[in-house]
């Protein structure tokens, strides 16, 4: 039976692309983490996702006679293609079943949109850009299970999208660190005690009470850290805040730090709990009680995800990063944290990726971006 590839246009289509991540993993892997249904929807959402605002994208689900069989999103930043100077879509929201008829319609429809758009080619897979979350397809570590915000896919998404001419356009590292014992590595110990004795700058909690003050400190910095790295993309306040907007309830404010030198900013560092440890088991679906199950086991996750890290250009290669990761790690011991996260660093961040093997950590998982011409 031949396969079709139809847009989403109505509430029927967009529960059915909701909905293929079921088909495609069944309810009991051992290792895929479903996203909430709501948030996936809520992000979708054009009317209420700022994102929306300087972007265009089409949804569309693959079926073979009136069975879904897989699904794939596609967009066009113009945010991104004005600061890189490019024309490039984004490809994302990817799932499909092993048959490579699946793959090859979905890509072709992504593709045949982006280049309609007037782009030149086709990145990814993401949910959409290098702002969001699940970014890059898995292809190191499929044998464990992701963290918060970062994705899983089976093995033969690769050969899908190879087989359909998308390369090899960058790989992103997922480093992790582990403390048994609740202490820092004794290197990374050791560094800190020199950096304590001549340091000016000083770590602090996030005021939770003035927590949108304190996120504009973090957009300030991120966009003075982050300008000339790969693949950055400059957030509005509105778009920054509505990425950070489910932090407030859900985030241990012991895991956001700001460096602040003579009481001015000068770094940051933002951590969460592994949230997935308990999404696990909810199937993507918070009611009726899933909510009441993420609050009575909150406490008792055991790893957790560096989502963010800046220090401004000026004030780098002073111990402010090293710090931030150093408190990090004292305060989740506190907490019972027993591995943390630090994703994505990009593979030519040589820096950032040195610092973390000399001080112990470990690559856990390996993301890679695809492009193709349009």
């Amino acid at each position: 039976m031949s396969i079709s590839v139809e847009p989403v246009r109505d509430g029927r289509d967009l529960t059915q692309f909701l909905k293929i991540p079921y088909r495609v993993y069944g309810k009991n892997h051992p290792h895929y983490v479903y996203p909430l249904i709501a948030e996936t929807k809520a992000f979708l959402n054009k009317d209420k996702n700022p994102f929306f605002r300087h972007a265009e994208a089409e949804m569309w689900v693959a079926r073979e006679g009136a069975i879904p069989v897989g699904r794939i999103a596609a967009a066009v930043d113009r945010s991104h293609n004005d600061y890189h100077d490019e024309k490039v879509g984004f490809f994302g929201f990817y799932e499909a079943t092993p048959d490579p008829e699946v793959g090859a319609a979905l890509l072709t429809a992504a593709r045949e949109w982006v280049g309609g758009q007037g782009m030149d080619s086709m990145r990814g897979p993401g949910c959409f850009t290098t702002n969001h979350e699940h970014l890059g397809l898995l292809v190191k570590g499929h044998e464990l299970r992701p963290v918060i915000g970062m994705p899983w896919q089976p093995e033969y998404y690769l050969e899908q999208m190879e087989s359909f001419g998308l390369t090899k356009l960058k790989d992103l590292y997922a480093w992790e660190f582990t403390a048994p014992g609740g202490e820092p590595p004794e290197r990374m110990a050791r560094l800190v005690k020199r950096i304590k004795d001549r340091q000016e700058f000083t770590i602090r909690r996030f005021r939770m009470k003035n927590f949108w003050e304190e996120v504009d400190v973090v957009r300030e910095i991120y966009s003075e850290a982050w300008k000339d790295n790969w693949g950055f993309i400059p957030m509005d306040d509105e778009e920054f805040r509505h990425s950070a907007k489910d932090m407030k309830s859900m985030v241990d404010p012991g895991y956001l730090l700001i460096a602040e030198l003579d009481g001015k900013p000068i770094g940051f560092s933002m951590t969460t709990q592994d949230f997935n440890e308990v999404l696990y088991s909810l199937k993507g679906k918070l009611l009726p009680f899933g909510w009441l199950k993420v609050l009575l086991q909150k406490n008792k996750i055991k790893g957790a995800r560096t989502l963010l890290m800046g220090v401004k250009p000026e004030h780098r290669q002073k111990g402010v990063d090293v710090m931030l990761v150093y408190e990090t790690i004292k305060y989740g011991a506190t907490r019972g944290t027993m591995r943390g996260e630090c994703s994505w660093i990009l593979e030519d961040n040589v820096a950032m990726n040195k610092i973390l093997e000399r001080y112990g950590a470990t690559i856990k998982n390996v993301y890679r971006l695809l492009e193709c011409s349009v």
